[in-house]
């Protein structure tokens, strides 16, 4: 199926983003380290006319070997990027210093606001940063809706909605926000989804799928044999394939599927090794 996600809230964020944009000194570009790639709006370089320092979220969920690679991919491109830890807080203190560094003769505190995609973490970032639960933080894309500024560390943050693109060229890389959580479970193919990421760890991440869910059976799909092993099963015996999915899909963005990262080759990384 076709993954296509751009409410029409989003637009209004657009709109919003560009005109807060001529107040603001830096953006804290956010970046889910699960896709460092994928998760990259390809019109944020035509929307924000100024620095930026990118931030890979999720770390604890991610790979930590490519997580390092693609931080240095990335600043092997002058590009400026912090790996974090939000659910420990791990250098997220870093994220501040850097952000005064870029502005040694500012007067006042500096002025960020805080983009990315649905769900990748911005909320939490900012009430990590200011030291207590300031901006309303929830688990579902798009739970935060009106601009907020809030200070703390020496910065002036500007929390914005999280927001997409009009159309997603790559499928591929909507593929990997909807299993990421950036879109909307009810837009896309759970059962397309899930089985495109078992069939992904099976290729790259096999032990972590055999520790969660045993050998793949031979006589039927993967997730169905996962479905009848956790007891989902319609009258009859037949397997509930949905719900066999949403559990994956669960494992994964909870990290008990182990730590993985989905944009590993083929993209910006695999062009520049």
């Amino acid at each position: 199926m076709t993954i296509q996600w751009y409410p029409g809230h989003m637009a209004k964020t657009r709109r919003m983003l560009v005109q807060e944009l001529k107040v603001v000194d830096v953006a804290l570009e956010l970046i889910d380290a699960r896709v460092p790639a994928s998760s990259r709006n390809p019109d944020l370089a035509e929307l924000v006319n100024k620095p930026r320092l990118m931030v890979l979220t999720k770390c604890d969920l991610a790979d930590p070997a490519l997580t390092d690679a693609w931080i240095e991919f990335y600043r092997s491109r002058g590009e400026k990027a912090i790996g974090v830890d939000l659910a420990k807080g791990t250098a997220v203190q870093e994220i501040a210093l850097a952000v005064k560094k870029m502005f040694p003769q500012l007067k006042r505190d500096p002025r960020v606001m805080v983009v990315g995609v649905p769900n990748v973490g911005k909320s939490t970032l900012i009430n990590r940063i200011v030291g207590r639960r300031g901006a309303k933080v929830g688990a579902r894309p798009g739970v935060t809706r009106g601009k907020q500024w809030v200070r703390g560390a020496g910065l002036q943050l500007l929390d914005s909605p999280g927001i997409l693109w009009p159309k997603f060229e790559d499928q591929e890389a909507a593929r990997k926000l909807a299993i990421t959580a950036a879109i909307r479970d009810e837009v896309f193919d759970q059962v397309e989804m899930a089985q495109w990421l078992l069939d992904f760890l099976q290729e790259y991440y096999r032990p972590n799928v055999i520790e969660r869910y045993g050998e793949p059976g031979e006589e039927e799909h993967f997730l169905e044999t996962i479905g009848r092993k956790r007891g989902f099963l319609r009258s009859g015996g037949l397997v509930d394939v949905e719900q066999a999915a949403a559990a994956v899909l669960t494992d994964f963005r909870s990290g008990r599927l182990g730590r993985v990262t989905l944009d590993r080759e083929g993209g910006e990384l695999g062009e520049a090794n």
